[in-house]
């Protein structure tokens, strides 16, 4: 049955992250899980896409649209490519899905959330954030990343 997952990335690592997420939509593969990320950017009321860094005032809106996804969603990846260890929007992810989350799971908070590497990154640095709030980095492996995706968090 596929999870409910929402994906965070570093958005310089786009194209790898779109390889990823078109591995859920290949029948021959068994990565399945439905992805709660932001399909499009928030934009303002101009119709320009919020970029702010996650403390600034008005990257409200896009932390809004985050926090509603977050609601929809039981697990947390975060896809590690060379730029992730120092976004911003990728520490404020975790640890805000992690502090949603902890109404529910308590202890077993860190299961729902997990790094992995993408192809290729096997030595980029992870994000400060995932250190006691995740279970272990791994690298690039989808098939393991389902078996992660069925487990129970709260066990």
């Amino acid at each position: 049955m596929a999870k409910n997952v929402f994906v965070s990335f570093d958005h310089s690592g786009a194209s790898q992250v779109n390889g990823f997420k078109l591995l859920n939509r290949n029948p021959a593969h068994p990565l399945d899980f439905r992805d709660h990320s932001l399909k499009e950017p928030v934009r303002d009321r101009y119709g320009n896409p919020i970029i702010c860094s996650p403390i600034d005032p008005r990257s409200k809106l896009v932390r809004d649209e985050i926090m509603d996804k977050f609601d929809n969603a039981s697990k947390l990846i975060v896809l590690i490519g060379s730029n992730t260890g120092s976004s911003e929007w990728v520490d404020w992810e975790i640890k805000t899905f992690y502090n949603m989350k902890k109404e529910l799971s308590g202890n077993n908070t860190w299961k729902r959330i997990r790094g992995m590497r993408l192809k290729g990154q096997d030595y980029a640095s992870i994000p400060i954030a995932l250190n006691g709030r995740a279970t272990e980095t791994m690298n690039w492996d989808p098939e393991r990343l389902d078996k992660w995706f069925d487990s129970d968090p709260d066990k």
